[in-house]
C-alpha cells in the first residue's frame, strides 16, 4: 500500500500494539480477515491499521482489553443500559421502602451493578506475548567506535558517530 512505517499514526499504533498486540491481531483476523503482519512487512500503513482498529465492533477483544480485561467481554452498549436499568430499579425499590419504613436509616443502600473497568483498584497488566515476541527479535544497538582516531573527520560529524542510538522497536524483513 503506502509503505508502512514512519507515517502518521505509527507511534500511536506502536503504543497500542505494545499494550494490546495479541488482541488487535486476533480482532483484525476475526473481523476483517487482515493479517497484522502485513503492517510489519510494509504492505499496510499505520493509518490503515488504526482505521481498522478504531472501527472494530463493541464485542472485539481490544475493546474488552481497554475496559479492563476478559471480564469485559460482551459488554456492549446494551449491556451497559441493562446494568443502568438494574441500578435504577434497585434505587427505586430502596426509596419506596425507605418512605414506608419506621427506621429508614436501617435500610442498606443498594450497590451498583458491577461493570468492567470500574473495580476501583488498579488494573493488573498482564504480559503481552505479541510484544514479547517482537522484543525478542529486536536487534541490539551496535557498538560504535569513534571515527576520529582512524581518519580526519570534522568534529561535529565525529561527535554524532559516537552517540548510542536505540534499536528500532521491531524488525522489518
Amino acid at each position: 500500500m503506502d509503505g508502512g512505517h514512519g507515517g502518521p499514526g505509527s507511534l500511536s499504533l506502536v503504543r497500542l500494539l505494545d499494550e494490546h498486540g495479541a488482541a488487535i491481531y486476533a480482532d483484525l483476523r476475526r473481523f476483517y480477515s487482515v493479517d497484522l503482519l502485513a503492517y510489519f512487512r510494509g504492505e499496510m500503513s499505520a493509518r490503515a491499521v488504526l482505521a481498522l482498529v478504531e472501527n472494530l465492533p463493541d464485542d472485539a477483544a481490544v475493546m474488552a482489553a481497554l475496559l479492563g480485561g476478559r471480564q469485559a467481554v460482551g459488554w456492549d452498549v446494551h449491556a451497559h443500559i441493562l446494568a443502568d436499568l438494574v441500578d435504577a430499579v434497585q434505587w427505586n425499590t430502596y426509596v419506596a421502602l425507605a418512605q414506608r419504613a419506621k427506621r429508614p436509616g436501617a435500610l442498606e443502600k443498594p450497590s451498583p451493578y458491577p461493570r468492567p473497568g470500574k473495580a476501583g483498584g488498579p488494573v493488573e497488566r498482564k504480559a503481552n506475548p505479541f510484544a514479547a515476541a517482537l522484543a525478542a527479535d529486536r536487534p541490539h544497538a551496535p557498538q560504535v567506535t569513534p571515527v576520529r582516531a582512524s581518519i580526519a573527520v570534522p568534529a561535529a560529524v565525529a561527535d554524532r558517530s559516537t552517540e548510542q542510538r536505540e534499536a528500532p522497536p521491531f524488525i522489518v524483513n
